[in-house]
């Protein structure tokens, strides 16, 4: 071998075995440090690939598992509100059961049927306002789709189904019988005999048209209930305009009735005999209806004018007999439209309801006697009825919000109600199966998530008894290679000793 001075291949060598054990010491520093026996793709390009597809699984899945729990807390929302519409399911077919009984009174059906109502309105709120992080559970069909895997397609289905009063066959539930609608004709006596008045009597006279001043729409006497027009014995006045109409005065001192007429005034005599004839000839004078039935047209009441437009007093004669003062209406074509009527100023206002259509435009609405007993008020809006009583002096807006008036009583309610039942019970069983199947989902995703977990970590953990022993090996190498780069350094002084 060359002796040398320019290049000490024995210290290029040494170096080169020291930078090598400074490299492993550092790896080895660097692992257990971390733990990773992967810190970058040149640690382990294919493991670090394995491992971080591991990796993406394992997220994939525990996301899964949060989503699984997710699915689980929504089922047992709908469950719950299911369970309460059930509770009251269970309320209404017991109330429709004591109304089959024929001991209740119309009286007991209808607050029976008052109480059901309250309860499919309830029905109707749990239904409308039940949700879970804002998606409302039962206020529509719907499916959810749980995300339960870590790849696409691995998902399960939570099948929501529209409950309400409506889509349980309810909506129209009615147990009470109808009304039976009695009406008689304001101005129409019921006597059939003559009614004498006397003169000293004629308070009655004036305590009926007591307050009346101005022109009237037609002369009247009242005696208790009679109401009659004024002809023959002791009077003479004629109607001189031929329209039936007569000008009254009352004299409130001794009881006098003045008919003023263009020519001269006419008082009674001692006596008026108000005959039979008279009394029936007096159904056709009857308060001015012609600002109702305008009022009614306007309400949507097609066909409405004063000769086909009668005030007539309502009363409703229950399945026992029994007589409910129904006030006042007017009848039209048979059918009868709530109304006000002031007795002292023969004033007849048509009720309506003011209500906001669908382009936001105000409506208005006449009010007519029907429904399920055929005494509810009701608004007819298009082809639907509605309570009129709920929107009464105030604007609503058409749609699934009011509450629609049946108009038959419900034909084999408990039928009807246990289908509602067995539609609530089976949407429950469907929404525990689903419960049972992400318990079941959510174990396997855990064993699932260990598996992976424990397969990745054989690869790309640290051994920190392999890496302990690599560090300290390195350690002495190090050391070693040190000790001996000094000694490998000093080789070329050998050289020198041939210069001497």
């Amino acid at each position: 071998m060359a002796q040398v001075i320019n290049t000490n291949s024995l210290s290029l060598l040494t170096q080169n075995n020291l930078n090598k054990s400074q490299s492993s010491l550092s790896s080895a520093i660097e692992r257990l440090s971390s733990g990773l026996r992967i810190n970058s793709a040149k640690d382990d390009a294919a493991g670090q690939a394995i491992a971080n597809r591991f990796t993406s699984n394992i997220k994939g899945l525990t996301q899964a598992s949060r989503n699984a729990n997710d699915g689980i807390s929504i089922a047992q929302t709908t469950e719950g509100s299911l369970s309460e519409i059930n509770n009251n399911l269970q309320r209404v077919r017991e109330l429709a059961v004591q109304s089959s009984t024929g001991t209740n009174s119309q009286s007991d059906l209808d607050s029976i049927q008052a109480e059901i109502t309250q309860r499919l309105n309830e029905i109707d709120r749990v239904s409308g306002q039940t949700q879970f992080n804002g998606v409302k559970v039962l206020a529509k069909d719907n499916t959810l789709t749980i995300q339960v895997g870590a790849n696409d397609g691995e998902t399960i289905d939570i099948n929501l189904k529209e409950i309400n009063s409506k889509t349980l066959g309810l909506d129209t539930l009615s147990v009470q019988n109808a009304y039976t609608p009695k009406t008689t004709d304001v101005g129409t006596p019921a006597v059939t005999k003559d009614v004498v008045i006397a003169k000293p009597d004629q308070t009655a006279i004036n305590n009926a048209a007591k307050g009346t001043s101005g022109k009237i729409d037609s002369f009247e006497l009242k005696d208790g209930k009679y109401y009659a027009n004024i002809t023959g014995t002791g009077f003479t006045a004629s109607d001189t305009e031929g329209d039936g109409l007569y000008e009254v005065d009352i004299d409130d001192t001794d009881g006098t009735v003045t008919i003023k007429t263009k020519d001269k005034d006419i008082t009674t005599a001692d006596t008026t005999t108000v005959t039979a004839k008279q009394v029936e000839t007096a159904a056709a004078v009857k308060p001015s209806t012609e600002k109702a039935a305008e009022a009614l047209v306007a309400a949507g009441v097609a066909g409405a004018t004063k000769d086909n437009t009668t005030l007539v007093k309502m009363s409703f004669e229950d399945k026992n007999g029994k007589a409910i003062d129904g006030g006042y209406a007017l009848k039209v074509d048979g059918k009868f439209y709530a109304a006000e009527y002031d007795e002292k100023t023969k004033t007849i206002t048509a009720k309506t309801v003011d209500y906001t259509d669908d382009k936001g435009v105000g409506q208005k609405a006449a009010v007519q006697f029907g429904g399920v007993n055929g005494k509810t008020e009701v608004a007819t809006v298009g082809s639907k009825q509605y309570l009129a009583s709920s929107v009464k002096g105030h604007d609503f807006k058409t749609g699934a919000e009011l509450n629609e008036v049946a108009t038959t009583k419900t034909e084999s309610p408990l039928a009807k109600i246990d289908a509602a039942l067995a539609k609530v019970a089976d949407l429950r069983s469907d929404l525990g199966a689903v419960q049972n199947r992400f318990n079941s989902t959510i174990t396997n995703l855990g064993n699932t998530v260990n598996n992976l977990s424990e397969a990745r970590s054989r690869i790309e953990d640290a051994d920190y008894a392999t890496e302990v022993s690599n560090m300290s090996r390195a350690n002495i190498l190090q050391q070693a290679g040190t000790s001996v780069l000094a000694q490998a350094n000093q080789t070329t002084q050998n050289v020198l000793s041939l210069l001497r």
